[in-house]
C-alpha cells in the first residue's frame, strides 16, 4: 500500500500529541505478530488499527480496507472465518470506492473473499468474485502471483462442481505463474501444487497427484511448521489417492496424523476438521468398521452444517458417503434421506 505523504505527516503528527501508536504503527505491530504465527495478538492489534483509522474519517478509507484485509486473514488463521468474511467484505467494499474496482489490492481482497466463500460452501458468491478478478487481472497484472489465486480458486470450483477436466488447465497455469515468480520453494508454490493435484486426483490419475501432494506437504511443513493446519489438509487429500490404490494402512497414517497436526494448530479450523473427518469415515468404511465410519462421518456433517454458509458440494459429498455406511447397516430409510438431501443440494444450485 503506497501511503500519502499528507496521511504520514497527520498520523504522525497525532503521534506527536498523543504520546501512542499510530494507526499504522499498529497494523505493523499485528504484521509482525501475525509473521510469528500469534494470530490472537496480530487480531489485537489489528482491532485497535482499525478503530484509530475510523477516527481518522473517510479519507482513510483505503488504509482502513488494508488493515481489514490484514484482520481476516488473522481471523481466518484462527479457525474464525465468517468473521474473516465480514472483515474481507467491509475492506473490499472500502477498496472498491477508494481504489477502484482494477487496483491490486481491491483485486487481492476479492482473492482472499472468495477462497473463504469456497470454504464456507458460498460457491456462487466465490465463483462470481472469481469471475469478475480474472478479465481485471489478465488486463492489468498479467504477470501478479493474484493471477494465479484467481486460477487456483476457478479449478477447485471445478473440481467442486464435477468439472473436473476443466480445473487442471486452470490449475497448471496457476503452478506455472508462481514458480515463475515466487520460486518453486514458496508458499504460494506449494498451493499451487496441491490444486494441480487435487485436479488429477479428482479426474482419476493418482500417479500425478501423489508426488504433486507429498511436493506440497514438504513446503508447507519447511515454511509454516509440520503442524500446520495446511500440512494437515493437504496430508488428509493425499490419504485418498492412497485409499484408492489400496494403501489402507498408509492412509490411516497419514490421516492420524493429519488429525493430530490439526489438534495441536488450530482445534478451531472447523473446515479442516470435517473435510478430515469425512476423509477417515470413508476410510472406516473400506475397512469395514462402519459404526466408526458412521460416527465419523454423521460428526462432519454436525460440523458442516454448523460451520457453513450455505450447503454445498463438500456438504453433498460428505452426506453421500454418510448414506452408503447407512445402507451397509441396513439402515435403508436413513440412506435414502440422506441421499435425496445430498441430491437437494445440486438441485437448488
Amino acid at each position: 500500500m503506497v501511503w500519502s505523504i499528507l496521511g504520514v505527516l497527520a498520523i504522525a503528527s497525532l503521534a506527536a500529541s498523543a504520546q501512542s501508536p499510530t494507526p499504522m504503527d499498529l497494523n505493523e505491530q499485528g504484521v509482525q505478530a501475525s509473521g510469528r504465527g500469534d494470530y490472537a495478538q496480530a487480531q489485537a492489534f489489528y482491532e485497535r488499527s482499525i478503530t484509530g483509522w475510523r477516527a481518522l474519517g473517510p479519507d482513510y478509507a483505503a488504509h482502513l480496507g488494508s488493515t481489514l484485509l490484514n484482520l481476516g486473514q488473522a481471523l481466518s488463521a484462527q479457525g474464525r472465518r465468517r468473521e474473516a468474511v465480514k472483515a474481507y467484505e467491509e475492506a473490499l467494499a472500502l477498496e472498491r470506492s477508494s481504489l477502484g474496482p482494477s487496483h491490486i489490492r481491491t483485486l487481492m481482497t476479492m482473492n482472499y473473499l472468495g477462497a473463504t466463500d469456497l470454504m464456507l460452501g458460498n460457491i456462487d458468491r466465490a465463483s462470481a468474485l472469481f469471475q469478475e478478478a480474472l478479465p481485471l487481472l489478465r488486463a492489468h497484472y498479467p504477470n501478479d502471483t493474484e493471477l494465479a489465486h484467481t486460477l487456483a480458486g476457478l479449478a477447485a470450483l471445478r473440481i467442486w462442481t464435477g468439472h473436473v477436466e476443466e480445473a487442471n488447465p486452470l490449475a497448471e497455469e496457476a503452478l506455472s505463474l508462481t514458480v515463475k515468480n515466487e520460486g518453486e520453494d514458496s508458499l504460494d508454490a506449494a498451493l499451487m501444487y496441491a490444486t494441480v493435484a487435487e485436479s488429477h486426483r479428482a479426474a482419476g490419475r493418482p500417479d500425478r497427484a501423489e508426488p504433486l501432494y507429498r511436493k506440497a506437504i514438504a513446503i508447507y511443513g519447511r515454511q509454516l511448521g509440520p503442524d500446520h493446519p495446511r500440512v494437515a489438509q493437504t496430508r488428509s487429500q493425499e490419504a485418498l489417492v492412497l485409499m484408492n490404490e489400496g494403501k489402507l494402512a498408509l492412509a490411516e497414517q497419514e490421516l492420524r496424523q493429519a488429525t493430530s497436526e490439526l489438534a495441536k494448530s488450530c482445534p478451531a479450523c472447523y473446515a479442516e476438521q470435517w473435510n478430515i473427518e469425512t476423509n477417515l469415515g470413508i476410510l472406516r468404511s473400506r475397512q469395514g468398521k462402519y459404526k466408526e465410519a458412521d460416527r465419523l462421518l454423521a460428526h462432519a456433517l454436525e460440523l458442516q452444517e454448523q460451520h457453513s454458509e450455505i450447503p454445498g458440494p463438500p456438504m453433498a459429498a460428505t452426506l453421500r458417503s454418510l448414506a452408503e455406511v447407512r445402507r451397509q447397516e441396513r439402515r435403508y430409510d436413513d440412506a435414502d434421506r440422506l441421499s435425496r438431501r445430498a441430491a437437494s443440494i445440486f438441485t437448488y444450485r
